[in-house]
């Protein structure tokens, strides 16, 4: 609240008044609970005695009872003398300040604050052309930031033509383009409303780091750029990854995102770290002291490697070992170039290992290195090794040829050994499943010169707005189109998804080649029972379809970790198949052993994997060091809770 006057006649939440810098608030507080309530940071709480107010506070009340016919209000206003003392005025100090300064200057015959012209509240409230907006700087205007988020609009990162990125696998925005024109960058960072509380940081509803989001966007539109850069790298280890292929829920709970375009924070994010690097002020740090700890890290995803990152931070000696031929996990071969350059990767495993992290490639532990081995030579040991058991599709025609897993054509792609078979060239291709991971089949099917891409999803259109069920700050499950899907639009004239359609049956070529030439479909229908306030699928009669196919891709998500590991480390799962460990804990059930990311928490973002890898170093730093410096989700370094866990008072054989 920043301004006006509201009466509240109800109870209110926790925390009342932490982002009030303006305005007054009446709450009826007949049961004397809202001083508890009420942070009062920045306000104070008094009684109403100016008759004044009072006369406007009866008068409100008696409006909204004769619009309402409210009984709230109809028990206020019958017993006046008695419930106008229950009323509790919430009043920030520094708007009680310029109040008082007004007031003085009125009675000295000054003006302390001129009100705008007509003219000026017009201009304020039209949103020019970005274009205009730029010209006007370059010429000398100044950038408002108090009224940014009403005055200038938001603009999207710029990516290159459909038709043009499908030529190669590039990026498929022009990387410079984030950070070239600074005009442009500082505009959208004075959209941000510096929220007294910023929902997009939250770790509940925004950024799963809790990145300082506020706090960069004010450094950058301030011109510190290294500042900004330092901000953004206390809360995330990989802000270049993050700056590309995260969703950004941060954005989805953006407070400017209730009336307006939500403000651009992954562009600004990906601009910081991307300048940063440009300038040479991302460079590897000595690490002045070593524990002598010994830590094995299980895969070489985000989270391996970003706990990899903070153990080696904290002076411990961390190994990282990878089955592949190369560093990375999934953002090495789960996700296509044109969304994550491989050398931006690879860049950044080159500055840990020159920073002392260990890289063993080649390496599955289980098969070619001995957990035993592991487990003696290693003071603690983090499973890290994602969720990579594939979800399946058992109807009938399953075993034709040409059905793919997913992630082994988009691995094989990334890896550069594509055999003929998994080649789209010249093929009908349907992908099974809507996610990011169908998307990027679709991308890369495109990419090779597929003849036709087809998407089937069984969940219904999303709508184009928020619904009822869906308020902000969650996520907002809207209908969005992606890289892949414009590619196809682009290239055959129509969106490649076909929503609310199940796969019935795979049906084989008439050649007996045993090959896969179509699938059955149906159209289904998502009924709520009242009861249970659960949808129910129901197919619809008569809608069976037969769609042609000669490759058929299914990316209908994960089932968990891959088990000869965990039955050799012997670590017990949950039902879900995940890696069990106790509520917000990382350690497992056998001393040493911790597990972190996709693997214990189950499918998720890279940002989550981040967040996984980095609390789960804390804990290992905790249990090995009975203390850590390492810090909790915000970049703040907080004191732990409680003893170390007796895991780490057992001692190892290095």
């Amino acid at each position: 609240m920043t301004g006006g006057r509201v009466v509240i006649l109800g109870g209110t939440g926790k925390n009342f008044a932490a982002g009030m810098s303006g305005g007054i608030a009446y709450v009826w507080d007949p049961p004397q609970e809202f001083d508890r309530l009420c942070n009062k940071a920045i306000v104070d709480l008094m009684s109403v005695t100016n008759k004044q107010e009072m006369a406007w506070l009866r008068s409100t009340i008696t409006d909204f009872f004769d619009e309402t016919e409210s009984a709230v209000g109809k028990r206020i206003l019958m017993n006046w003398s008695e419930t106008v003392q229950q009323f509790v005025k919430v009043l920030p100090r520094d708007y009680a300040r310029v109040m008082a300064e007004e007031k003085k200057a009125k009675r000295e015959g000054r003006v302390a604050h001129a009100e705008p012209t007509e003219a000026e509240v017009a201009a304020a409230g039209a949103v020019p052309d970005i274009e205009d907006i730029v010209a006007q700087v370059a010429k000398g205007a100044k950038l408002d930031k108090t009224r940014g988020f009403m005055k200038y609009p938001r603009v999207n990162e710029e990516q290159r033509a459909a038709k043009e990125r499908l030529e190669d696998y590039e990026e498929l925005a022009r990387p410079e383009t984030r950070y070239e024109d600074k005009t442009k960058f500082e505009i959208q960072t004075a959209r941000c409303m510096d929220c007294g509380v910023p929902f997009c940081s939250s770790q509940h509803s925004g950024c799963p780091i809790s990145n300082v989001i506020p706090k960069f966007n004010d450094l950058v539109f301030k011109g510190q750029m290294r500042d900004a850069l330092d901000t953004l790298l206390l809360t995330n280890n990989f802000p270049e990854f993050t700056g590309r292929v995260c969703p950004a829920p941060c954005e989805g709970a953006c407070t400017l995102g209730i009336q307006a375009p939500a403000v651009s924070i992954k562009t600004i994010e990906c601009a910081i770290i991307d300048n940063g690097w440009e300038k040479g002020w991302v460079r590897p740090k000595e690490i002045t002291h070593r524990t002598n700890m010994f830590i094995s890290i299980i895969g070489s995803g985000p989270a391996g490697l970003a706990a990899a990152d903070q153990l080696n931070k904290a002076g411990h000696t961390v190994t990282v070992y990878e089955r592949a031929e190369r560093i990375g996990g999934l953002l090495a071969y789960g996700i296509p170039n044109m969304k994550l350059d491989k050398k931006i990767v690879q860049r950044r495993v080159d500055l840990m290992a020159a920073e002392g992290v260990h890289f063993v490639t080649k390496a599955e532990v289980g098969v070619n290195v001995d957990v035993n081995l592991l487990m003696r030579n290693s003071h603690a040991l983090l499973v890290a090794t994602g969720a990579c058991w594939p979800r399946d599709l058992p109807i009938g025609g399953r075993d034709l040829k040409g059905i793919f897993f997913a992630m082994d054509y988009l691995g094989a792609v990334a890896a550069g050994k594509v055999p003929e078979y998994l080649n789209a060239k010249g093929k009908k291709v349907v992908v099974i499943g809507g996610g990011d991971t169908g998307n990027d089949c679709i991308g890369t099917a495109m990419r090779q010169g597929a003849a036709s891409v087809v998407s089937f999803e069984i969940m219904p259109e999303p709508p184009a707005e928020r619904g009822a069920e869906n308020p902000w700050p969650q996520w907002p499950k809207v209908m969005r189109v992606d890289y892949g899907h414009e590619e196809v639009k682009a290239v055959f004239g129509e969106d490649p998804r076909q929503f609310n359609t199940m796969s019935k049956e795979f049906v084989a070529h008439p050649d007996g080649s045993g090959a896969v030439a179509g699938i059955k479909t149906v159209q289904v229908a998502w009924e709520k029972d009242a009861a249970t306030g659960k949808h129910a699928l129901q197919e619809v009669p008569g809608s069976e379809r037969l769609f042609e196919a000669d490759m058929v891709f299914l990316a209908m998500g994960f089932m968990g970790p891959e088990k000869h590991l965990l039955d050799s480390l012997q670590v017990t799962t949950n039902r879900k198949g995940n890696i069990n460990t106790p509520p917000n804990k990382y350690h497992t059930n056998i001393p040493r052993v911790y597990a972190a990311g996709d693997c214990r928490r189950g499918q998720s973002l890279v940002v989550w994997a981040i967040n996984e890898g980095r609390q789960a170093a804390r804990a290992i730093d905790h249990d090995l060091m009975r203390d850590t410096t390492l810090p909790v989700p915000g970049g703040i370094e907080r004191e732990p809770v409680g003893p170390p866990h007796v895991h780490s008072l057992l001692k190892s054989k290095v």
